[in-house]
């Protein structure tokens, strides 16, 4: 008898997990909504798996493969034609191999009688939770079709964001990368070349030159040291940032730092307004909206305002109080939101307030470039400059000392 993996929130809003055994995921939902839960996710607990099956699961489906796949589905079924055949139909064309896999299993689990988005959820390490959401929602109103054409434009737009923000990030590594070796080549080859020509000539190094020769004979003697240091770091880093004191304080810290944080706020924004109003304009209630919106927004402090904002809107507040006391977002946002629920066009207005920051982002991205350069050209110079210096100086007073 299989064992489901579940997470799911009570009638108070408290988040429950377990594993249950019964011979249908159908009969395991069922179970858990006879107890009053909201689902967030469900899958089958696997058997464990070789190495290298291990090793190709763990692959990413990353978002431009989601995007299609919506685009592309949304396309068939709208031709009339039936779902099962276009599930076997994206099979067969998808590249992917974990989500050619996954929707393998849909089409035969919704050949079984299984739901579309019932099926897709025991996928949920490939299928984002918002997508199945969204077609459990498009099912029971009938608007399949339309639901994944959103989909599609939704997870568009959020490709061409992290693919901005990739880009943004890519010349400044890559030229930090760059420089770093540099750096490396000159300290460990052309810096020992020089000052064994000077001790021959029997100038007295100055204390720049003898500050970088310390750091030459240790990196050349001790790399694996300096290797091994490193790797510790990372390591380290990557556990802390597994806990949960530790992954708050890493989302706390890249809300505050200095040009990062700005960006990464307004990126928070886009992404909130966008999957919120998402979710609204198809009919799902606000509560159950946010606690998806918790999973994707990227940010486990803007995950717990959320988290308090349930617990205020249950009590009868509206949305902008509790996004307000969170003091993250922009006050435009808090207004907008305002205006949306007096309105009662709150779907409308945030897909605008979506647009808005869509195109904050672009500005921020760019800005970020425009400082991000020039500071590591500065870098770059100065320490340039001080090997330079290290091995000029020496020069000059060999010229001095044969001069006289």
């Amino acid at each position: 008898m299989p064992t489901y993996i579940y997470k799911a929130k009570d009638i108070d809003g408290n988040l429950i997990t377990g594993t249950l055994e019964f011979d249908t995921l159908s009969s395991c939902i069922d179970n858990l909504r006879q107890k009053n839960y909201y689902i967030l996710d469900i899958k089958e607990k696997e058997d464990k798996k070789d190495v290298f099956e291990s090793i190709s699961s763990a692959r990413k489906v990353k978002v431009k493969d989601i995007a299609v796949f919506c685009r592309q589905f949304a396309v068939l079924i709208n031709a009339g034609i039936p779902i099962v055949t276009s599930l076997a139909t994206m099979a067969e064309q998808v590249e992917n191999k974990k989500l050619k896999k996954a929707l393998s299993d849909v089409y035969e689990d919704v050949q079984k009688g299984k739901s579309l988005s019932e099926s897709m959820r025991r996928h949920s390490d490939v299928f984002p939770m918002l997508l199945f959401n969204m077609i459990e929602a498009g099912e029971v109103s009938g608007t399949l079709d339309n639901v994944l054409n959103e989909m599609a434009d939704h997870f568009e737009k959020e490709n061409n964001l992290n693919q901005k923000i990739k880009s943004a990030l890519a010349y400044p590594m890559i030229v930090s990368i760059v420089a770093i070796l540099l750096v490396i080549f000159l300290v460990t080859n052309v810096l020992p070349t020089f000052v064994s020509m000077f001790k021959n000539a029997g100038a007295q190094l100055p204390l720049p030159t003898l500050i970088l020769l310390g750091l030459s004979d240790s990196i050349s003697h001790f790399w694996y040291v300096y290797l091994g240091d490193i790797l510790l770091l990372v390591f380290m880093i990557t556990r802390v940032l597994k806990t949960e004191k530790g992954r708050e304080f890493y989302d706390a810290l890249i809300l505050k730092i200095p040009i990062f944080g700005p960006l990464n706020i307004k990126i928070i924004t886009s992404r909130f307004t966008r999957t919120l109003a998402t979710l609204i304009s198809s009919g799902i209630p606000l509560i159950e909206a946010l606690s998806v919106v918790e999973r994707v927004v990227g940010n486990s402090i803007v995950a717990n305002g959320l988290k308090r904002a349930e617990e205020d809107i249950k009590r009868g507040n509206s949305l902008a109080e509790p996004l307000k006391k969170m003091k993250i977002f922009p006050p435009m946002v808090i207004q907008m939101v305002n205006v949306g629920e007096d309105s009662g066009s709150l779907d409308s207005i945030l897909k605008k307030t979506a647009d808005f920051y869509d195109s904050e982002v672009d500005t921020a991205v760019s800005q970020m470039t425009t400082l991000i350069e020039p500071l590591i050209i500065v870098v770059l110079a100065l320490v340039v400059g001080f090997i330079v210096v290290s091995i000029v100086m020496p020069m000059f007073q060999m010229y001095n000392f044969v001069g006289q």
